[in-house]
């Protein structure tokens, strides 16, 4: 990874989503606020950090950044998101996203 990388917020982002089914949420949350710095439009850093959030029970962070996946994606359903990418194997980013309130 490149400090100068522009498109440094994916890897970050990505490093969530495995963090998170690693159930490793605090780094998940460090990884998420990285790529939040980056670009704060990429809807997968505010799945990431929902759903983190959500596992460690810090329901008004999860409830925040579920909010403004909704502002950045207004049509974020979980059920839309699963079914072209194969995300089934998500199940603990699929399990916090629930917790945090979005839209099935």
């Amino acid at each position: 990874m490149s400090p100068v990388d522009p498109q440094l917020h994916q890897s970050f982002a990505g490093m969530g989503y495995a963090l998170i089914e690693l159930g490793r949420f605090d780094e998940a949350i460090v990884a998420g606020k990285k790529a939040l710095r980056q670009n704060p439009f990429f809807s997968p850093t505010h799945r990431c950090l929902a759903s983190a959030f959500a596992h460690l029970g810090r329901d008004a962070e999860a409830r925040e950044a579920a909010a403004r996946l909704l502002e950045v994606d207004p049509a974020f359903t979980i059920s839309a998101w699963i079914a072209p990418g194969g995300q089934s194997s998500a199940k603990l980013v699929i399990e916090g996203l629930r917790k945090a309130g979005l839209p099935e």
